[in-house]
């Protein structure tokens, strides 16, 4: 026997298990994003993780096999009780150091959900990918709990701008008139309206103020910069005009319509990075498949704060962390905001969670729907319709 070939063809074998492995369990997390939050690491009862690691194993004992293989199994040395131990006992000892490896890792922190600090996107056990669904909203039923808001958020009536760090709400501008006011008279998650400064986890839940975001001056440099991004932004446009279009290019549905931002389609594949050119999120007016595109919306994965995106100060990055975050259902869809309880989110099924390191801006790009509050605007005040339906439906008040 040719020990040395022995050795080359479960190199070969292990590694071909290993990636088949990694192709199974990336295509797993593709179509169910909270995958993540339901297993570990190392959670050997998954096929396609016991798949990586019994590769992984044999490859490992051919690199043995190699290593060692011809001077301990040729047939020139002299026999001995010795090397007699040794030929048996060798792949006896990696069997059984591999195995106990294996139940190590898999009784660790590793081995189960929701355990993990510091190697996921959120340090809440939560892989990067799968919170990229979580441009987040809520669905019909979350917005026709608006009634319990109190009237001092609805129909435009802020008696103040709004004015930080993260820019300005021009008072009056939201008079409550528009096709989203009249869909949706009292913003429903306080990461999706104004600069998106009450989606942050320190802001006690309330809602931000909603209407037309001031715009800073830029730089000659800057402006130069925008306006070449801006052109590669609505290349997107046309590249992705229905939802058809965007399933076809592995996009996937994260909330139904929701009146002032649309319904949004998430490119789990797309979170890391910021490119003007590819965003992770698509919005249209609707979730037929001849529904046509009405924005763009920047979903991206950047621990320690916001990410570096489009050139000047307007391009305002917002979270969904308020109140515990969103409530997600099956499939990683939103169907709650960050106004919903804990206890409400539970009683639909669904599971409240921050998003710690996840960033998102929406870009209103789209000649026809150009956002009169701003391009970088949390809502765009044309969009009307009603939750789950269309941009065109007639809308259904909260009253």
């Amino acid at each position: 026997m040719d020990v040395r070939k022995v050795g080359i063809w479960m190199v070969a074998l292990g590694g071909l298990a290993l990636g088949v492995g990694m192709v199974v369990d990336a295509v797993q997390q593709a179509d169910d994003p909270t995958l993540a939050d339901r297993e570990g690491i190392f959670d050997l009862s998954r096929f396609a993780h016991a798949l990586f690691f019994g590769g992984l194993c044999v490859a490992v004992l051919g690199l043995l096999v190699l290593a060692v293989g011809a001077r301990l199994y040729n047939g020139n040395g002299p026999v001995t009780v010795g090397r007699r131990i040794a030929q048996v006992g060798a792949p006896i000892a990696a069997v059984v150091l591999l195995g106990a490896t294996a139940a190590v890792a898999s009784d660790s922190a590793l081995g189960k959900p929701g355990e993990r600090e510091t190697t996921d996107a959120t340090g809440t056990g939560a892989d990067p990918a799968s919170e990229t669904d979580a441009h987040m909203h809520d669905d019909a039923a979350t917005h026709d709990d608006a009634a319990t808001h109190d009237d001092e958020h609805a129909h435009g009536e802020e008696t103040s701008a709004s004015d930080t760090s993260h820019g300005t709400i021009i008072e009056g501008t939201a008079t409550g008139d528009s096709p989203c006011e009249i869909a949706s008279p009292t913003p429903a998650s306080p990461g999706q309206v104004g600069t998106g400064e009450g989606g942050s986890a320190d802001s006690g839940g309330e809602h931000g103020h909603r209407g037309m975001v001031k715009q800073e001056p830029l730089t000659r440099e800057e402006r130069a910069q925008l306006e070449e991004q801006m052109r590669l932004a609505r290349t997107v446009v046309d590249q992705f005009p229905t939802v058809a279009d965007a399933e076809a290019a592995g996009y996937r549905m994260s909330t139904p319509y929701v009146p002032c931002i649309g319904a949004h389609y998430t490119h789990v594949g797309r979170v890391i990075g910021f490119d003007p050119a590819a965003p992770s999120e698509l919005l249209y007016d609707g979730t037929a498949p001849d529904s046509r595109i009405v924005g763009l919306s920047y979903l991206v994965f950047s621990p320690g704060g916001a990410p570096e995106g489009f050139a000047g100060p307007n391009d305002h990055w917002h979270q969904h962390n308020a109140n515990g975050g969103l409530c997600f259902g099956g499939g990683g869809v939103v169907i709650g905001g960050e106004e919903m309880s804990r206890e409400d989110c539970e009683a639909r099924g669904g599971t409240k969670r921050e998003l710690t390191d996840i960033w998102m801006m929406h870009a209103w790009v789209v000649p026809g729907f150009e956002c009169s509050w701003g391009v970088f605007a949390g809502e765009c005040p044309e969009l009307g319709g009603r939750v789950g339906g269309t941009a065109w439906d007639e809308p259904a008040r909260a009253e």
